[in-house]
Formats: C-alpha cells, sequence, structure tokens
C-alpha cells in the first residue's frame, strides 16, 4: 500500500502531504490526529485528494498556507471536499485560495464587530439550492469549529464561491449575474405596484423560471407555448407587463425574448398579480 509523508498539519482533518516528489491536500477523517511532520500516512485513510500542481493559482495557494491560520485552511479544505462529495464534480482550483480567504476574512469582520449584509440571500437560494445549502452546513462548520456567529448573510457569499467554483468562473460573475436577477424582481413587483416577498413561493418560483428561461434562450432552446393566444386574450395586462419585463432582460443579458416565453412569465406575473 502506498504511503503518503506528511509535510504540514492543518487540522485533525486535513494535512499537506508529499508523494513521488508531488505535494497534496488531503482530506480524511482525524487523519491529522496525534500526527507531526514525517508521519507517514496509508491510503486507505483518505477521503479526498487534492493535487497541489493541479492548482492554476498554486503559488497563491502557497502564500494562503503561510499568511492564514492553518486550521481555516483546514476547514475550507474541508468544506471544499464535502462540495466534491455531494454535487459530485471536481470543481476549480482557485477555490481553495478564495475561500480560506473569504473564511479568514468574515471571521477578522466578526471579532471586529463589522456585519457586511448579503441584499441577494433570496436569490442565490432560489437560482442554486444545492449549492446554498452546502453553503449553509458549511457555515455551521464554521461557527462551531471557531467558536464565531457569523450571521446567515455568510451562506450567500460562500453560496457564491462554491457555484463559481462548479462553473469555473470568477465570484464577481455570480454576483452581477445574482444582481441581474433581483433587478428584474424589483422590477416586476414596481411594475405590479407591490413589495417583493422574498420568502414567497411565487417569489422564489418566479426567480427559478426566469434563471431557466434565460438558459434555454443562451443556448437557443425554444420551446412551444400552446397557451400563447389564450393567454394574450385573458391575461392581456398581465402579458403587458410580461413584455416590459421581457425588455428589461434583454437589455441586461443581450439576448432577445421569444414571445412563447413571454407567455411563460405572464402566467408568473399572474400568480403573484392574485396573492
Amino acid at each position: 500500500m502506498e504511503e503518503y509523508v506528511i509535510k504540514k498539519v492543518l487540522n485533525n482533518n486535513v494535512v499537506i502531504a508529499e508523494k513521488d516528489s508531488n505535494e497534496f491536500v488531503l482530506v480524511g477523517k482525524a487523519i491529522g490526529f496525534n500526527t507531526t511532520k514525517g508521519t507517514r500516512l496509508p491510503e486507505d485513510k483518505i477521503e479526498n485528494i487534492f493535487i497541489k500542481q493541479s492548482f492554476k493559482s498554486k503559488e497563491n495557494f502557497n502564500r494562503v498556507l503561510q499568511n492564514i491560520n492553518g486550521e481555516i485552511v483546514g476547514i475550507s479544505e474541508e468544506i471544499i471536499s464535502l462540495c466534491e462529495k455531494e454535487l459530485d464534480v471536481k470543481i476549480n482550483g482557485a477555490i481553495h485560495v478564495s475561500l480560506p480567504d473569504h473564511i479568514n476574512f468574515a471571521i477578522t469582520r466578526a471579532n471586529e464587530g463589522i456585519r457586511i449584509e448579503n441584499p441577494f440571500l433570496h436569490e442565490l437560494e432560489a437560482l442554486y439550492p444545492k449549492e446554498y445549502v452546502l453553503a449553509e452546513k458549511a457555515l455551521n462548520m464554521i461557527n462551531e469549529r471557531f467558536n464565531v456567529k457569523l450571521p446567515n448573510d455568510e451562506i450567500g457569499f460562500i453560496c457564491m464561491h462554491i457555484n463559481a467554483a462548479i462553473g469555473e468562473q470568477e465570484v464577481g460573475a455570480t454576483l452581477a449575474y445574482t444582481k441581474k436577477i433581483g433587478e428584474i424582481m424589483d422590477f416586476l413587483y414596481r411594475l405590479l405596484g407591490k413589495a417583493p416577498d422574498r420568502g414567497s413561493l411565487s417569489y422564489v418560483r418566479t426567480i427559478t423560471h426566469l434563471n431557466f428561461m434565460i438558459e434555454r434562450v443562451m443556448n437557443k432552446k425554444f420551446i412551444k407555448n400552446n397557451l400563447l393566444d389564450i393567454i394574450k386574450k385573458e391575461f392581456y395586462n398581465q402579458y403587458d407587463i410580461a413584455i416590459k419585463v421581457a425588455i428589461k432582460m434583454e437589455n441586461l443579458f443581450s439576448i432577445k425574448i421569444p414571445e412563447d416565453e413571454i407567455g411563460y412569465i405572464a402566467l408568473h406575473i399572474n400568480r403573484i398579480k392574485e396573492l
């Protein structure tokens, strides 16, 4: 059985190790407990392996190891490992730098009594439900491990890091997309003369529909709306609002919304209007 040689223990469940002149980040239950530099670690104790050489930002990760508490880096690796296991994907290596950096900053802010609000929690939960659940688990892990009380706003920030890593994009891209969706929803509710009920099922359903609709249009996957003529006739006011919402989306995302899709938007607007 091949063995890894531990170079640095980050926490009880995460170590930096070497094998065949290559460095790895190893995650496994209690693999760092009661071990030191030079300890040999058999493969059967390892749950996940991250190859440091494969990180595009390997130098930045080394800086993270030097400048951020090893326990914070360690829990970040546990969270990343959890995400890969739950989502059954290999996620972008950049998160090995961005996530510990964010967690370190969040804990520092909390200790200084500074709170940064995340205004897009409901949008993020609707757009990225799986990532949101994992971010919620991550927040609980952080608060318990470090005996801190980071606010629920952090679920949104961690969710964005996870989503960005899955999509191999910058966290800013996830934030920009979420902001646009939030802007569209605010515009829709203004046209209806109603205050957004961001926790309502209709709000979440509408966001989910708009998200999949944008994805369809961008991928040129067009669907037929057999109810379009009926919608135009029976829900003409809602359809008129849907046209305005569609124009807003076209301007924000540089796409062209087909008439069939506008009909479906009108149905969601009718559901919101009736509440």
